[in-house]
């Protein structure tokens, strides 16, 4: 049914007069007839009944007028709520790490800036697995990992690679010269994130065992700022931390381990050229890091 036959119905309810509802409507007369009987072949009861030349309205026309005024009112809405989405470009961003952020926001700043971006969604999930989940159901355009995942309807990017360190306040390490990292607590990472993984490899390999385990990347981190214990971090967020305070030592010992990063995207969506220039800005900035 066209939506355009009730509000000619609610017209010529109000005004119960058929040339003056073709008038206020810029239709012909038999054009608003017509859209009467054809809403009334609908529904199958009369609307109108004519006496003379007075038109007078059913008890069927009479009940119809509310539920059509709120179809209407309803259909209204919806048409300028849905032209929200045609005007503004959003896009979804799933991220398997909180780590990820120190990277995504200058990322994001620069798209606002230029101005390419209205609205952003980004959402933290456990590990690499729920990103892709969230990715293969259109929870997300585009999902930032540690992980590489190779499928034949991913295009997946390297966006980004660094070092990790082996770090700790400066108040544990108690005036020594060459602290070693046997010598302190390990705070590790949850079961199942990439961290958690490389981390273990390097205790397994020094005979270490985690003594604190959080569940998340800013709970390690900031574990490791409150001197609990040692900590596996990428480099740079260790840099960062000593340019605000000194507080923090980084290990002469190398863990000879990367923490990687990759775009994911599905071939067979239609991306927007927001996700494009936030795929390039992630490549960009990684060389300036």
């Amino acid at each position: 049914m066209d939506i355009r036959l009730l509000k000619t119905f609610c017209v010529v309810a109000k005004l119960e007069n058929i040339t003056q509802a073709a008038e206020l409507l810029n239709f012909t007369q038999p054009t608003v007839s017509a859209q009467i009987r054809s809403l009334e072949e609908h529904f199958g009861v009369q609307l109108f009944e004519r006496i003379g030349k007075k038109l007078y309205i059913t008890d069927a026309g009479r009940y119809l007028i509310d539920p059509s005024e709120k179809i209407l009112r309803i259909y209204g809405e919806t048409v300028t709520n849905i032209h929200c989405f045609s005007e503004v470009q959003y896009m979804r961003v799933g991220i398997s790490s909180s780590y990820i952020n120190s990277l995504l926001s200058p990322a994001l700043l620069q798209l606002q800036t230029s101005g390419n971006a209205d609205k952003i969604n980004v959402e933290i999930c456990l590990n690499s697995s729920c990103v892709l989940n969230g990715l293969n159901n259109n929870q997300y355009d585009i999902g930032i990992v540690h992980d590489f995942i190779s499928a034949k309807y991913l295009n997946t990017i390297m966006i980004h690679s660094e070092d990790l360190v082996w770090a700790g306040h400066k108040k544990l390490m108690k005036d020594k010269n060459c602290p070693q990292i046997d010598e302190y607590p390990v705070i590790n990472f949850r079961q199942g994130c990439t961290f958690r993984m490389l981390c273990d490899e390097l205790l397994q390999k020094h005979g270490l065992n985690s003594t604190f385990e959080y569940s998340d990347f800013d709970s390690v981190k900031n574990a490791m700022m409150e001197g609990l214990g040692i900590a596996l971090l990428p480099r740079s967020v260790v840099e960062n931390l000593n340019k605000e305070n000194d507080k923090f030592y980084i290990f002469n010992e190398r863990s000879q381990l990367k923490i990687p990063l990759f775009a994911i995207t599905r071939k067979d969506k239609n991306l927007s050229p927001t996700v494009h220039t936030l795929i390039k800005k992630l490549q960009e900035n990684s060389v300036m890091i």
